[in-house]
């Protein structure tokens, strides 16, 4: 037995030591000398959580590296590339990824490792270049305390119950009966109803991107309005719902995201239209004795029951400013997060994500994240919206904005939505 017991540590330690070597080999060596490099968040929420994996890896590699966030990724990268001081790295939108590439100042990152094992696949590619690392597959989608739904219908709720306007117009009806005066939460901001909710508009057309793509184009043509489109009018219709049940209908654009948060997690309204990454907000209010998920939008046109997801977020690596040692240092970065128990344990436990590459299996870390993967299982996800031009949110957003407090009326949103793409090509 004692033998048995020896070989068998022996055999542990020896995988043990092939898989660090195994990350090592990925990674690389620590840099000969310290290495400096900064690195841009546009996902405000991870920014704690991100800036410590980054001195878990510098402690490591000799690196250092600073991380700055900023909500305008757009904005902040042209301010940043016009003084001469691009960040090393940039977590940023496709839009941005494809600013960036037609004007030559990142890097293609085609030969790295995690290339192979999801990164392509599900990375920016343009022009068949590798130029933005996935960090992160989310889903634009209703967020759900599912104890507090239960508690007042008296069954298990099932989100794919719930596939037309009328469905979900008769579970709300049923919660304001049973005490819940007004279920749903709508955030204020505009790269929230402005940008997430309006991506249903092109995302859901037939659930994939070219459906999206020839509405659009015959948009520009003028051949089709907005205002005569099926899915629109059915995702208007469905926002007016929402509108009709929010928490913050008294004074809608004064709505506050943290507390939007709190209601949700104590269950004071039980749907909140957002998306995956907000499970770090929610995670200071948690109940222990609260369930959450997600659902899908229910809408009467377009793809019904199926979520929104994509790789929303991507790291790309500056060659315009930064040295061939910051370059050398910023990709080493991204392939211990990839590569080592460490990095991995940072996406998936601490920042909180569902990732695109197929080495790393540990299990998606908080509620919304299950509840992503289990219609990813299931088949029941649209291609989402990746063209949007980078100034889509800024010139649109206003307009959501202004329906939501009432000062706009839909044909005028028609009307604003019709304008814009007679003067914006799609951003291929």
């Amino acid at each position: 037995m004692k033998k048995i017991l020896a070989l068998a540590l022996a055999l542990a330690m020896l995988l043990m030591t092939a898989g660090l070597t195994a990350s090592a080999e990925e990674v690389g060596q620590p840099m000969a000398e310290k290495v400096s490099i900064t690195m841009m968040n546009s996902k405000p929420e991870i920014t704690a959580a991100l800036q410590a994996a980054a001195d878990l890896f510098g402690a490591a590699y000799n690196v250092s590296i600073e991380v700055t966030e900023t909500s305008s990724p757009g904005d902040e990268l042209a301010k940043r590339y016009n003084a001469g001081d691009a960040p090393t790295i940039s977590i940023v939108d496709i839009a941005n990824v494809k600013d960036l590439a037609r004007e030559d100042k990142i890097l293609d990152l085609g030969d790295q490792p995690w290339a192979a094992i999801g990164g392509k696949e599900m990375g920016a590619v343009i022009n068949d270049v590798l130029y933005g690392m996935p960090l992160t597959i989310e889903s634009k989608a209703l967020l759900v305390n599912k104890t507090a739904v239960e508690k007042i219908t008296g069954e298990t709720f099932d989100p794919l119950k719930y596939q037309t306007k009328g469905d979900f117009e008769a579970l709300l009806q049923q919660l304001r009966e049973g005490g819940m005066e007004n279920p749903v939460i709508i955030n204020q901001e505009d790269w929230s109803i402005g940008s997430h909710f309006v991506q249903y508009f092109y995302g859901i057309q037939d659930g994939t991107i070219a459906g999206a793509e020839a509405f659009i184009e015959k948009v520009r043509a003028g051949e089709e309005s907005f205002a005569d489109n099926a899915v629109f009018n059915a995702c208007m219709d469905m926002f007016d719902l929402y509108m009709e049940y929010n928490i913050n209908k008294q004074d809608p654009l004064s709505a506050d995201y943290d507390l939007n948060a709190d209601y949700l997690a104590e269950g004071e309204a039980a749907f909140w239209i957002n998306g995956t990454w907000a499970w770090p907000n929610m995670v200071p209010f948690v109940q222990d004795d609260q369930e959450y998920t997600i659902m899908h939008m229910p809408t009467d046109a377009g793809a019904q029951g199926k979520l929104l997801a994509q790789a929303t977020k991507y790291i790309v690596v500056d060659k315009a400013d930064a040295s061939a040692e910051a370059q050398e240092a910023a990709k080493k970065f991204l392939n211990w997060l990839i590569y080592t128990e460490e990095g991995q344990n940072a996406m998936i436990n601490e920042c909180g994500m569902v990732t695109a590459f197929t080495n790393i299996t540990l299990p998606p870390s908080n509620p919304f994240n299950v509840g992503l993967k289990n219609y990813i299982d299931a088949g029941l996800t649209c291609e989402a919206v990746t063209y949007l031009p980078s100034d889509h949110r800024s010139a649109l957003g206003a307009n959501m904005q202004k329906y939501l407090d009432g000062s706009e009326t839909r044909e005028e949103v028609a009307k604003a939505f019709d304008a814009y793409w007679a003067e914006h090509e799609v951003n291929y």
